[in-house]
Order: C-alpha cells, then structure tokens, then sequence
C-alpha cells in the first residue's frame, strides 16, 4: 500500500491482537539472515477487531519488544487485515499501467464498498492470457484499505518512535516471503495459511502469481 524505502535496513513489525512480534533479517548473496527476532504478549483487550484500543499501551509494548531484542534499526515494515482490507481480482479494459495509474479510483468505485475517498487504493496488473487480449480485458489485483485504519496503524509506529516505511496487507506479505524463500514449480497451486489469534487469512498462489485470498476475523 506504501513504500518509502531506499536501500535501507527494515524491521517487519506484526502488531497482533495477541503479541507484538519482531524480525530483523540481513540480506546477503546466499539469500537472508535472522538477525533479531522477539515476540511479547499483549493483554487481549488493547486490540480488538483490528481497532486500537488503547494505542499508549501497545506504542509502550512495541518500545519493550525493541529494547527487549536490542532492535536499534528505527525503520519498520507494518502490515493491515481484516475488515477494512477489501482485495478482489477484477478484470478491466486493456491499457497500460500508466493509463490504469489515472483511472483507477473510477475503476475501482463499483467494487469497493466504502467512499472511494475513505480508502488508500494500490493494484498490481496479473499476467494477462492470449484470450483476454483478444478480448481486450486484463486482470487486476485491486486493494484497498480504510484510511481510518492505516493511519491509526501508522500514528501507532511513530508513537512507538519508530518510522513506517513500508505498509502492506497481510496476505501478501505471507506470498512475498513463499516467492522469496522457496522454488515455484510452474503450474504447481499452493495454499499459504496465517492463524492468528483473532485472524485466519488464506492466501492461494497458482504458478507463483496470485489466485485469490480470503480473509476472516474471529469476534470476541
């Protein structure tokens, strides 16, 4: 959904309704190194259905984890899920990405069931068949996220005095891990599942391209 990095070292931040969970990874020709790595429980109530409860006292667990870990790296990469995540794979018109970059809030309005103005939009065009280019159609992975949301996620890092230079959805940071760290067999069809403690997401990847995801929250 946002990225501001420029060759600089990121620590993945999962903010979950259960632990706050830390990684800091090295990056060498041989592939990545676990530098750091630390999980602190958080009482149940200061998250709950994806919302902030009480952002002073999980901003305070985050700065506990760091210094728990000895984590020194300030830059983080932070996730979102749940309800105010809409993904959907639809298919448009062929045209260029530069072209979808100018018309992809019209495009998106009849599929996104929020104000179009109330959600950050990113897409990301598949790979598109010999069929629907005859047809003049493609397919597009649209995303969306409640402003609301990311910015409360957000607010929380820097309250926490760290910076967020990287926000993604939850299933897709799973898929980039599956491509990066192991070998797609062409055609093979797998299924990436996250169980969280109030969250499940499902995550299909046929080929190493993306099917389709499910996402489901647990109420409590």
């Amino acid at each position: 959904m946002f990225s501001f990095l420029q060759n600089k070292e990121v620590v993945g931040l999962d903010i979950g309704s259960g632990a706050i969970k830390a990684v800091q990874l090295k990056k060498s020709k041989r592939g990545y190194t676990l530098k750091k790595f630390g999980v602190l429980p958080i009482d149940p109530e200061l998250i709950v259905d994806g919302a902030i409860m009480d952002a002073a006292q999980v901003a305070s667990a985050i700065r506990e984890l760091f210094d728990k870990e000895s984590i020194r790296v300030k830059n983080v990469a932070i996730s979102v899920s749940g309800h105010a995540v809409i993904v959907k794979k639809i298919s448009l018109p062929l045209m260029t990405e530069e072209e979808l970059q100018e018309s992809i809030k019209w495009e998106a309005e009849q599929f996104i069931p929020f104000d179009i103005n109330d959600v950050n939009i990113d897409f990301h065009i598949l790979q598109t068949s010999d069929m629907q280019r005859e047809e003049q159609q493609m397919p597009v992975l649209l995303v969306a996220v409640k402003k609301d949301t990311l910015n409360e996620y957000m607010n929380l890092v820097l309250e926490a005095g760290l910076k967020p230079v990287i926000g993604d959805v939850d299933a897709f940071a799973l898929e980039n891990m599956y491509t990066t760290n192991y070998d797609i067999q062409g055609g093979e069809t797998v299924a990436l599942i996250n169980i969280g403690a109030s969250v499940m997401n499902m995550n299909i990847v046929k080929g190493g391209v993306f099917a389709f995801t499910r996402i489901r929250r647990e109420r409590r």
